[in-house]
């Protein structure tokens, strides 16, 4: 700069010292500096268990998302004029005490559980009692159901069997049960019941033997039955098929074929009587049979069929040597007149929302009453008398939670209405749980849900 700007520069500058009354040297700012505040390290865990009838389920440390937990919480079952419940226990094993936390409980549907039919999707089957699915099937895949407890299944459109009259039909299942099991039982067969009720035998009746060998009748317009028994015993704790193929024109005649086995052949008789009947797995009424087994069979079944048309020996061998469930499946939906195709694979946590034979559209979980409530501290999830359809509509129910170290008892109680019909005994009605625990303010980004979603997260109606 030139010598008078440079001049009046330091003029200026020597002004503005002796205002500040400061001297040359900036005493004060003689050396400057930035210092961050030392991170303060926040301790907080959310972390809850559940321990309940059958099973536990754990959240750890903050553990964030859906925590899936098997089994539930529910009781197995609604009671006949009494109250059947189950207690879960919820511990707080984290470190935010209960004003921290928002806790809530909900389901969103309710419904009976199906096994589909891949030919009439109208007309699946509803598993009853202890059903087992995703088993190993005939192919080493997970496609078949395991009975056991008196489980049975039934379709849920009745037959006309008028329409088998002078007709020509067939049914088969594949099944296994037990190395050495002596008890016998149905496989398929056609009941006048939409459920277990004995009114007259089955026709056509299909079951095994208590010395193994299977078996079957069919019944005739004259009150005539036709019947026949393999040669051989299939309770070896291996798979097998049997197809039943009966050949009518004024005279019906049954052929028997289990595996690759000669058919076995009844006598020639009329066709089947006229009425209304329901296809049903793993029960069949034995009324006025000599030497019924077992009135249920504690075993595994897979691709259950029917059709309207006959199985040739030919068309049984292709069935019996399919490579795989879907060859099997291709084969028996490209079957003659298939009517029916029962594959059995399902996951056990689809339900039915159509038409049920005698309570026709109720929904069966209009039947039974819910009651929720928990203790220490104590809130009311769902008051008593409250209808499983009515509570599983997604509504999130608050509860006060357990404290630090604390442990909260939620019991749920079921039992059946007023409405309540002998139809939907045994049904499964899938019920999906699920327990929301928040920070709080609600709406908080830290949180995490128990999820109870499986095919064991039923009641039983």
């Amino acid at each position: 700069m030139t010598p008078l700007r440079a001049a009046s520069y330091l003029s200026g500058a020597a002004v503005a010292l002796l205002l500040t009354g400061t001297g040359a040297t900036f005493s004060g700012w003689s050396a400057g500096s930035v210092a961050n505040q030392t991170n303060d390290a926040v301790s907080a865990a959310l972390a809850f268990s559940h321990t309940y009838p059958s099973s536990s389920c754990s959240l750890s440390a903050r553990n964030a998302g859906t925590v899936a937990c098997s089994g539930t919480p529910a009781p197995g079952g609604a009671s006949s004029g009494s109250t059947q419940s189950a207690a879960d226990t919820v511990t707080n094993a984290g470190t935010l005490t209960d004003s921290q936390l928002v806790s809530e409980f909900r389901s969103t549907s309710c419904g009976p559980v199906q096994v589909a039919n891949s030919k009439t999707a109208a007309d699946p089957m509803l598993p009853r009692y202890t059903t087992t699915f995703q088993q190993t099937d005939p192919w080493g895949g997970a496609g078949a159901v395991t009975l056991s407890g008196g489980a049975y299944a039934a379709d849920v459109v009745a037959t006309n069997t008028g329409t088998l009259l002078g007709g020509s039909y067939a049914l088969g299942v594949w099944f296994k049960v037990a190395n050495g099991y002596a008890s016998g039982g149905p496989l398929m067969s056609l009941d006048a019941s939409p459920v277990d009720g004995s009114s007259a035998a089955g026709s056509p009746l299909l079951w095994m033997d208590t010395a193994g060998k299977v078996r079957f009748r069919v019944t005739g317009t004259l009150g005539t039955s036709s019947s026949g028994v393999s040669a051989s015993a299939y309770n070896d704790g291996a798979w097998h098929l049997a197809v039943l193929s009966v050949a009518a024109t004024i005279l019906s005649t049954p052929t028997l074929y289990v595996d690759s086995a000669a058919g076995v052949s009844g006598l020639g008789l009329s066709a089947l009587t006229g009425g209304s009947a329901y296809w049903h797995l793993g029960w069949g009424d034995f009324t006025g049979v000599g030497s019924a087994p077992a009135a249920t069979l504690p075993g595994s079944l897979a691709g259950a069929f029917t059709t309207t048309a006959t199985v040739s020996s030919a068309t049984r061998n292709t069935l019996v040597g399919a490579a795989s469930s879907s060859a099997y499946a291709t084969a028996v939906l490209g079957l003659s007149g298939i009517a029916h195709f029962w594959p059995l694979d399902d996951a056990g946590t689809t339900t039915y929302a159509g038409t049920l034979p005698v309570i026709g559209a109720t929904s069966p979980c209009t039947m039974i009453d819910l009651g929720w409530t928990t203790t220490s501290p104590a809130g009311t999830v769902a008051s008593a008398g409250t209808k499983l359809s009515a509570f599983a509509d997604g509504t999130w129910h608050a509860v006060t939670a357990p404290s630090v170290g604390g442990s909260q008892t939620s019991t749920i109680a079921l039992s059946r209405d007023a409405t309540w019909n002998a139809y939907i005994a045994g049904l499964r009605l899938l019920l999906p749980l699920a327990h929301r625990i928040q920070a709080a303010p609600a709406g908080s980004s830290w949180q995490a849900t128990f999820s109870w979603t499986g095919s064991g997260a039923v009641v039983l109606g």
